[in-house]
């Protein structure tokens, strides 16, 4: 049986855990602090996250900094279904052969492996998720500190929908006599999305009273691009999903905004709020479907302490992370820690927990290596429930 309403796909998604990972950018300092940015984030990801940070007292620099490149990624593949998939094509062919030759024995062989590959996948889902992002960080000024930031991010997750008329059909195959082998009408399907930004991030700073309060706003250019991708089993190939043939695009304007304050020292309160402009772009139809992709407003309020060499902090998303209308979206709570403990060397712990139960929850574990005052490499690893795995891996460049 193949997709015939939308509701069996989106059920299918629903029932699947750790299907959808739900964060918009890699960054490896905040991924390792459990994704907590919005208050504790330093210069280089304030143009991602809270363009307000440009603007605050401790966060200015007259350097010139270069993020160059920052990139991530995290996924699951906890029932190994591409490597499932891969099997169940190469045991189609075989079968396929051996009913051409007549082998009565290869037959045999491989249609009871091809079935066990779609008893296997009934059910199988996995997820990944990409980033990179770039940003040049001007000078600091007095009036309006500026960052130029740029960022690509997918995510998107497959599923296996297995045929109850495959397993019948070759079940009753007769080796003495076998039909001609047919296209199976158990599909994989990948569906996807990804958010290009290029942005201009503007911070001003002031004080209420004698607490330093700071603004800022990231106008931006920004591209969607969907995919659906679905095929018969024995032809699909999760690789495939970017073609032309699957996707969907459209470009527009959106903006991010921030504000930061410091009501006592090392004390940080920060709200920031992105795409604050709704757009929505449906997919391809892939086998009769559509889904439609949106992007909606984000607002997620932070809290940051620093004392001494250490920093901890806390993120709280106030709206649902939902990236196709017809699926749940993650809430997340994040909350991690820095120790600095060489004027080269941090030490970072995190934890990301989803509050609306739709992705698993992930732990994160990072450092930060400077070279003098010019380099900076950062790397984080995730690691979750279901297999989940992730990292993330920067260069910084300070002049």
């Amino acid at each position: 049986m193949k997709f015939k309403t939308l509701a069996l796909l989106v059920g299918a998604a629903l029932s699947c855990s750790s299907v959808w990972a739900g964060q918009d950018v890699f960054e490896a300092r905040t991924d390792a602090m459990g994704g907590a940015g919005v208050a504790a984030g330093d210069r280089m990801v304030a143009g991602f996250i809270n363009p307000a940070l440009l603007g605050l007292a401790d966060r200015q620099s007259a350097d010139v900094s270069l993020l160059l490149p920052a990139i991530g990624a995290d996924g699951a593949d906890k029932d190994k279904m591409v490597d499932e998939f891969d099997d169940l094509q190469d045991n189609y062919d075989g079968l396929d052969n051996a009913i051409n030759q007549r082998d009565v024995e290869g037959i045999i062989h491989y249609r009871d492996l091809l079935l066990g590959n779609l008893e296997s996948l009934q059910g199988d889902s996995a997820y990944a998720s990409v980033g990179l992002g770039f940003a040049v960080v001007l000078p600091s000024s007095s009036k309006v500190s500026m960052a130029i930031v740029a960022k690509t991010y997918l995510d998107g997750f497959a599923l296996a929908e297995i045929s109850d008329a495959d397993l019948a059909l070759l079940s009753a195959i007769d080796p003495l006599t076998p039909p001609s082998l047919d296209d199976l009408s158990s599909q994989g399907r990948v569906i996807a999305g990804a958010v290009s930004d290029l942005g201009v991030a503007l911070s001003h700073s002031f004080t209420v009273g004698n607490m330093p309060v700071s603004i800022g706003v990231t106008p931006k250019l920004q591209r969607l691009d969907t995919f659906n991708y679905a095929v018969s089993a024995n032809n699909f190939d999760v690789n495939d999903f970017n073609s032309d043939d699957y996707r969907n695009d459209d470009t527009g304007f959106n903006v991010d905004v921030g504000v930061a304050m410091q009501p006592t020292a090392g004390l940080t309160l920060a709200l920031s709020g992105r795409n604050l402009v709704k757009q929505d772009l449906q997919t391809m139809a892939s086998e009769g479907q559509q889904l439609t992709y949106q992007i909606k407003p984000a607002v997620t309020a932070g809290i940051a302490y620093e004392w001494r060499a250490m920093t901890l902090t806390s993120d709280i998303d106030l709206t649902d992370n939902k990236k196709f209308a017809e699926l749940d979206g993650p809430k997340y709570w994040r909350v991690g820690g820095e120790i600095k403990a060489t004027d080269w060397l941090a030490l970072r712990l995190g934890y990301r927990q989803d509050l609306n139960d739709v992705t698993t929850d992930i732990y994160s574990v990072g450092t930060g290596i400077a070279i003098g005052n010019f380099f900076r490499l950062d790397l984080t690893g995730m690691f979750g429930s279901d297999n989940a795995v992730g990292g993330a891996l920067q260069t910084s460049y300070h002049f």
